[in-house]
């Protein structure tokens, strides 16, 4: 019976740091940043990031399934059909920033998908 409970311990243990590792908020001075924000937020609430990058891009393919439409924004080469499915593809930047918030505390990396917020990771302790 020691070893299972020691092994729910364990495993507890390992849940909590890797929650630990990956937070969705983030305070700068009396102010909190989430997950949703945008990159004008964030500027605003917590200034110039330390270092800023581009880290890549996403590619996003969107499926829909459109019914007709009489009129339609942009003309097609070719006549839509109804019920059948449009995909439209676009690119998304991916932009990392990373803030020092002094001494004792974690490096904080902030991920964007394009102007949105959708990740705030801890890195090593300052």
């Amino acid at each position: 019976m020691r070893g299972f409970g020691h092994s729910i311990l364990t495993g507890s243990l390992a849940v909590l740091v890797a929650a630990a590792a990956v937070a969705d908020s983030m305070r700068c001075g009396g102010y909190v940043v989430n997950t949703g924000d945008s990159q004008s937020r964030v500027l605003e609430l917590c200034g110039e990031p330390q270092r800023a990058w581009n880290d890549g891009f996403i590619e996003q393919a969107v499926r829909r399934q459109d019914g007709y439409y009489s009129v339609d924004p942009a003309p097609l080469p070719y006549p839509r059909q109804p019920g059948y499915e449009t995909e439209y593809r676009r690119v998304i930047p991916v932009y990392k920033w990373e803030y020092n918030l002094g001494r004792g505390t974690f490096l904080k990396t902030l991920v964007f998908h394009g102007d949105v917020l959708v990740r705030i990771g801890d890195g090593p302790r300052q």
